[in-house]
């Protein structure tokens, strides 16, 4: 919501990712105005810890993702 925007950067700024964490990347949807962070987490704690932050302004939403190559193995297994 256009009201939280405020909100959002200011935690944004003093946002500091887990130390098991391992970040990608952080990026702007140009037209969409979403932010979105690729990373590498090792359990559900640390995704928790990531968007409990946040929980106040929005639904975060996490998609995980595996390598191309790594899901068309494991598909081929199945």
């Amino acid at each position: 919501m256009p009201e939280n925007t405020p909100k959002l950067l200011e935690l944004w700024k003093e946002f500091k990712y887990p130390e098991e964490v391992d970040l990608v990347g952080r990026y702007l949807l140009i037209g969409r105005h979403i932010s979105v962070a690729i990373f590498d987490a090792p359990n559900e704690e640390a995704i928790l810890k990531i968007t409990y932050p946040f929980r106040e302004i929005g639904v975060p939403h996490i998609a995980p993702a595996l390598p191309l190559e790594d899901a068309l193995e494991m598909m081929e297994k199945m």
